[in-house]
């Protein structure tokens, strides 16, 4: 399947290995991360609101296969989709046991259309006792594992409160491949203070010496309730514009292998009244099309600066 994007878009992906269009289920399940855990001492990462992250906060007090058949007939609505992945994406999924995650994955699994599940999770939690199910899952499903790595640089590491080290990140990665066999997907977040087109540069090298399979762009945004808005209200954070978020995610795409998949350019601020910078990360189409209009207008593409 050619593309005709600048860019490898996941669809790609999804297109060839299923035969058809496939679509993500969004659902919320679990109910905390390390960093929120009281037990654990530490601080939230300066970008997560309270629901951390979750695409459709409001239903998240539903049973999960209820969610899944609220979302699934909505998007089947809008789409005329008839294959789904269950995503699980908010906070980290797997921060939990292991009997109850299995049976998650169980419910998912059984739901009409559900071909495949997607978890996402932190680089610091996945523990030993949990490679055995992602893998058994693996062998009787499709499975990706999405992997909040944001940024291969300790010192941003440390300004986003994260947690782990971008060694953990690489070590994870390298995990969940040789381990578990599941493709590995990794968001990076773009808009870091004393984030430089070397950075960006090295990002992408690394990602192409890593099994990674696919990559999901975010730039840092600003949201209510976070730690973020207050170094934002002291003036000690401004977020990009448009212009040059799209400068940087291109100069990262133009160093990337075309082999590795693209989810997603940008941030998508779904809940509008939590956001409070940049006013750009309230659109959903034009921030990505913008992106895409300057790479093909210029004749750019990905990995077109591979080998320098």
């Amino acid at each position: 399947m050619q593309t005709t994007k600048p860019f490898t878009p996941i669809s790609h992906f999804y297109q060839n290995h299923f035969g058809n269009k496939v679509y993500k289920i969004s659902v919320a399940v679990a109910e905390s991360c390390p960093n929120r855990n009281p037990e654990g001492g530490g601080d939230a990462c300066i970008f997560c609101d309270e629901w951390g992250s979750a695409a459709y906060h409001l239903t998240r007090e539903e049973p999960l296969a209820q969610q899944i058949i609220t979302h699934r007939e909505k998007i089947a609505r809008r789409y005329r989709a008839d294959r789904f992945l269950v995503y699980f994406q908010s906070y980290t999924n797997t921060f939990s046991r292991v009997g109850p995650l299995r049976d998650r994955f169980s419910i998912a699994l059984a739901q009409d259309q559900v071909i495949g599940l997607v978890v996402g999770t932190r680089p610091d939690c996945l523990p030993r006792r949990v490679i055995p199910l992602l893998r058994e899952t693996h062998e009787r499903s499709y499975l990706m594992v999405e992997l909040g790595v944001q940024s291969f640089d300790d010192h941003q590491l440390t300004f986003l409160r994260r947690g782990h080290s971008a060694a953990a990140a690489i070590d994870a990665i390298s995990l969940l491949d040789q381990e578990c066999g599941v493709d590995v997907g990794i968001h990076l977040i773009f808009g870091l203070p004393d984030e430089d087109d070397a950075t960006i540069i090295e990002t992408a090298r690394r990602i192409n010496r890593l099994p990674v399979h696919n990559v999901k762009l975010h730039n840092l945004h600003v949201l209510k309730g976070t730690p973020l808005s207050e170094i934002y209200r002291r003036g000690e954070f401004t977020p990009l514009s448009l212009e040059e978020y799209g400068r940087r995610v291109i100069l990262f795409l133009r160093h990337l292998s075309p082999a590795i998949y693209i989810q997603r350019l940008t941030a998508v601020a779904s809940r509008w009244e939590e956001l409070i910078a940049p006013d750009w990360t309230r659109e959903k189409m034009r921030p990505s099309q913008t992106i895409e209009d300057l790479m093909r207008d210029n004749g750019w593409r990905q990995g077109d600066l591979l080998s320098i």
